[in-house]
């Protein structure tokens, strides 16, 4: 799928909003409330995943 340069920064700009949104969720329920670190390893290794997809978005561009 070709992006144009407005495209690419909206969709990479998508993403990291829901990495962003994804590692509060994950990481708050995982961390305060249950105490499991496995749901803070899990909303971590997705945070990575969804800003590296951000990031090639990006660099695909350039």
């Amino acid at each position: 799928m070709q992006l144009n340069d407005e495209q690419a920064k909206r969709v990479a700009e998508t993403l990291r909003i829901i990495a962003i949104g994804e590692f509060g969720f994950f990481g708050y329920i995982g961390g305060l409330v249950h105490r499991n670190w496995l749901f803070v390893a899990l909303a971590v290794g997705v945070f990575a995943l969804f800003e590296g997809a951000a990031i090639l978005t990006l660099r695909q561009r350039a």
